[in-house]
């Protein structure tokens, strides 16, 4: 790696010219050569800087120079090539820049390794840490949505993945055990709401773990956010839903009740987030503190979470309100999977009363309790 980080710094005078003639091309096409060396048009129809254009030719020619040394048909190719960009990007203000420009600049790397290497990859997402990551995800006849789930999570440099898959009556199974490559577990019967993320963490030895649902797919771009923020000292990384509910006035109670929790935790901050909702990631270090086993109520794990000062917060908003999979049990105004959910968030309310007192962290300065004792005896 030593040769590669030497020559990685220039730009060959063919590919420099290259993209100055793009540049100069594009400032002509706006109305002014000035212009159009300050930024160019991507592909996308964003506009982006000379700056991120250069990095992105040198990211081209950083992942070619890559090519010779990840052996094709190795199984670790994945992590092999997710390495070799983090010992690239860290010359670069890469992580400081906005995810478009992220993944723009890490895509321009693949890119460079599949000419230096005459392949075509499966639009690999590479995500700036070296820690090991596993997803958990949960599935109960989803035969027809999982196939896209796996698809996206196939993407990302996963060291692991576990899927289970429980109470299907479809071929949700043969679905997972075909298309995976990892731990399929299956039960016959239902395991009930969440109890399928407390056993499949069970299962994992990751760094860093996302859960997901099998009902519809996360773009793998949408997951490094995640995987960034507990790379970056974040145990728990919330899927931050608050652009996607309405005002408190007209919000569900499910919503209320999540606030009401945060509330009482000392983090209105949190507002609404929860570890009921997908996708989220925790840290080993959150795993180990939080327990599997309270994984199957998550507002009871976030609380644990929070009491053990672990660090709680959120990472990316992805909307999984309107993509969320109607059925019988989690429509209507009074469903079944309402009550659930209101429930834990009461089990959790009820764990830290017993935990910090009636009053929780709240001091009662202004009443003298005592008068009445001391008049009375």
């Amino acid at each position: 790696m030593g040769r590669l980080r030497k020559r990685q710094f220039r730009i060959p005078g063919r590919t420099r010219g290259r993209l100055k003639r793009k540049i100069h091309k594009a400032g002509r096409r706006s109305g002014g050569r000035r212009r159009g060396l300050r930024q160019q048009g991507g592909p996308d129809g964003q506009v982006r800087s000379a700056a991120t254009v250069q990095l992105a030719g040198r990211a081209f020619e950083a992942g070619k120079q890559t090519a010779p040394l990840i052996d094709v048909d190795a199984a670790g190719r994945a992590q092999a090539l997710n390495n070799c960009w983090n010992d690239w990007r860290e010359s670069f203000p890469i992580r400081t820049a906005s995810w478009t420009v992220y993944h723009d600049i890490a895509r321009h790397f693949v890119q460079g390794f599949e000419s230096g290497k005459g392949i075509r990859l499966n639009n690999p997402v590479l995500v700036p840490t070296r820690k090991t990551i596993g997803a958990v995800v949960t599935a109960m006849n989803e035969e027809k949505a999982l196939p896209a789930v796996l698809d996206q999570l196939g993407r990302l440099p996963l060291s692991e993945i576990v899927i289970v898959v429980n109470g299907s009556t479809d071929r949700t199974f043969w679905s997972a055990r075909t298309l995976s490559g990892g731990i399929v577990v299956h039960f016959v019967r239902p395991l009930g709401h969440d109890v399928g993320r407390a056993v499949g963490a069970k299962l994992t030895r990751s760094d860093i773990l996302l859960f997901l649902d099998g009902d519809f797919p996360v773009f793998a771009e949408h997951l490094v956010p995640f995987v960034d923020a507990v790379d970056q000292g974040t145990d728990v990384a919330l899927n931050d839903i608050s652009p996607y509910i309405d005002v408190f006035a007209n919000r569900d109670p499910v919503s209320v009740v999540k606030e009401m929790l945060n509330r009482s935790l000392g983090r209105a901050d949190l507002e609404a987030n929860s570890m009921t909702a997908v996708p989220h990631a925790l840290s080993r270090r959150a795993l180990e503190t939080i327990g599997c086993a309270n994984l199957m109520v998550p507002p009871k794990a976030q609380s644990i979470a929070v009491r053990s000062g672990l660090k709680v917060g959120c990472a990316m908003s992805v909307d999984v309100i309107s993509r969320n999979r109607i059925r019988a049990k989690n429509s209507g105004h009074d469903n079944p999977v309402a009550h659930l959910i209101v429930g834990d968030h009461l089990e959790a309310l009820s764990y830290l009363l017993r935990a910090e007192g009636p009053r929780l962290s709240s001091v009662d300065d202004i009443r003298n309790r005592s008068v009445l004792g001391r008049v009375s005896s």
